[in-house]
């Protein structure tokens, strides 16, 4: 089916154990559902940057979603343990059981220290996996479907 939201949880929230937090956002930042993000030195949320991360959280709801969100400059977070759709992540060539990091505000291949693909030692911090790759079409929005650690 076509994706009603760029992220979408399914597995692991709201109910089955997901680690779920509302945060506040850095001021003069706007997040949006399906973005990527890390605590900032002052206790705020911003949109993970260039540098490969794994100690990051998934936007639900943020102030560029819902009135109320932008009302308390709040988002919700999944900070981990979940399954989800995603359709925003770096431009390249996915595969199933493919390592992933964040980058950018988005998910992101997850490389070993020479540059290449490694399924045993990676120069990125790990975040989750890919678990499916499904393919645009006329049904379909282009997405990957991972797991979340």
């Amino acid at each position: 089916m076509l994706m009603e939201r760029t992220a979408e949880i399914i597995r692991g929230w709201p109910y089955d154990g997901s680690l779920e937090r509302v945060e506040p956002i850095k001021a003069g930042s706007t997040l949006q559902n399906g973005d990527w993000v890390t605590k900032q030195t002052d206790g705020t949320v911003d949109k993970v940057g260039a540098t490969a991360s794994n100690a990051v959280g998934l936007v639900i709801v943020g102030n560029g979603d819902s009135s109320s969100a932008a009302y308390s400059n709040k988002a919700v977070i999944l900070w981990g343990n979940f399954l989800a759709k995603i359709s925003n992540y770096a431009a390249g060539s996915y595969t199933n059981g493919q390592a992933l990091t964040a980058k950018n505000g988005v998910l992101a291949a997850a490389t070993a220290p020479n540059g290449s693909a490694s399924p045993v030692t990676f120069g990125d911090p790990v975040v989750g996996f890919v678990i499916d790759v499904i393919a645009a079409s006329t049904t379909e929005t282009a997405h990957l479907v991972v797991k979340v650690a």
